[in-house]
C-alpha cells in the first residue's frame, strides 16, 4: 500500500486527475447498457436515471464500498485497450491507498449476472482462490435499481461484496465512514457506517447488501440549484448536510454536520456515486 501523495483541504486523500477514454461495457443479451456513456463522457444511463461515479474529480466506473471487507474502490473507466485503473482504499488505516492497472475482459452473463474478468501483469489469484472479476446482475426489472448493480469484487489488493441498496442517490466514503442517502416515494434516508465500527451484514432479500448503519436518520429535505444538490437531516440537535455536484458540473461531494448553526464537523467525499431519477 502506498501512502497519500496530496490531500485535500480537509485532509482527505486526493488522486491527480488522468484523462480516461471510454469504452461502452454491455450487458450481453440482457438488453441494457452497463457503463454505456450518454450525454456527456461522465455519465451512465440506465433504465430509470443518470449516473456519475468519480475518484476525487477523475470519472469512474462504478464504487465498491465493501460491506465484508475492510475497503473502499473505485474502478476508473476502461480505455480502448480494456485497461482500467483500480484504487483501493483501506478502511482499517486512514490515509492509506494502493492500485493497479487491470484489463477488463469482456461481459459474462448468465443467469441474471454479469462477470468481466480482470487481468493484470505481475500478479495472479492465489491457489484455490477465485479469479480476479467484477461480478455485476442485470438491474432491469429490479425496482428502485438506480446505480450500477455491481455487488462483488476480487482483486489482487482487495475481495470483498460491495454495498448495493435500492433507491441510492448518493453513496460515498472518507477516510473514516462511508455515507449513503437513499430516496423511497420521496422519502429521504440517511445513513453512516463508520469504519471502525463492528460489521453486521444485511442481506434481506438477496439482491441488495448493506451493514448495520453507525446511524440512520429517516426522513430529511433536498434543494436543488444549479451546481448543486443539497440533503438536509435533523437529528438531536444537529443538522446534517450532504451537498453533491450536479452532474455536468466540476465534480464534488461533503458532509457536515452543524449545531446551533455552528459547523462540528464537515468532511469531503473521496469517492462517490451520484444518481438522478430521469
Amino acid at each position: 500500500m502506498r501512502p497519500l501523495r496530496a490531500r485535500t483541504p480537509f485532509g482527505w486523500t486526493r488522486l491527480s486527475p488522468t484523462t480516461l477514454t471510454l469504452a461502452a461495457l454491455t450487458l450481453l443479451g440482457a438488453g441494457q447498457s452497463f457503463g454505456q456513456p450518454a450525454a456527456s463522457p461522465t455519465i451512465q444511463t440506465l433504465p430509470g436515471s443518470r449516473v456519475v461515479t468519480f475518484l476525487s474529480s477523475t470519472p469512474g466506473w462504478f464504487l465498491c464500498d465493501s460491506i465484508d471487507a475492510p475497503f473502499n474502490a473505485v474502478m476508473g473507466w476502461p480505455d480502448a485497450r480494456g485497461l482500467s485503473r483500480l484504487s483501493v482504499y483501506s478502511k482499517a488505516v486512514a490515509g492509506v491507498y494502493s492500485y493497479r492497472t487491470y484489463r477488463v475482459g469482456r461481459a459474462d452473463p448468465g443467469a441474471g449476472q454479469i462477470n468481466y474478468a480482470l487481468s493484470t501483469s505481475g500478479a495472479v489469484p492465489a491457489k484455490g482462490a477465485a479469479p480476479y472479476h467484477v461480478g455485476a446482475f442485470n438491474a432491469q426489472g429490479t425496482p428502485g435499481a438506480i446505480t450500477p448493480g455491481v455487488v462483488t469484487l476480487g482483486s489482487a489488493e482487495a475481495s470483498g461484496q460491495c454495498r448495493w441498496v435500492v433507491n441510492t442517490r448518493l453513496m460515498g466514503f472518507s477516510s473514516r465512514r462511508s455515507v449513503l442517502v437513499t430516496e423511497t416515494q420521496g422519502q429521504l434516508t440517511y445513513q453512516t457506517f463508520d469504519n471502525s465500527a463492528l460489521v453486521r451484514v444485511i442481506n434481506p432479500d438477496g439482491v441488495q447488501r448493506s451493514t448495520v448503519p453507525s446511524l440512520s436518520i429517516v426522513g430529511g429535505s433536498r434543494s436543488m440549484t444549479i451546481t448543486q444538490e443539497v440533503f438536509t437531516f435533523q437529528n438531536a440537535g444537529y443538522t446534517y448536510t450532504v451537498r453533491v455536484a450536479r452532474q455536468g458540473q466540476p465534480a464534488g461531494a461533503s458532509v457536515s454536520v452543524s449545531r446551533g448553526g455552528k459547523v462540528v464537523q464537515q468532511e469531503t467525499l473521496t469517492g462517490y456515486t451520484y444518481a438522478e431519477r430521469h
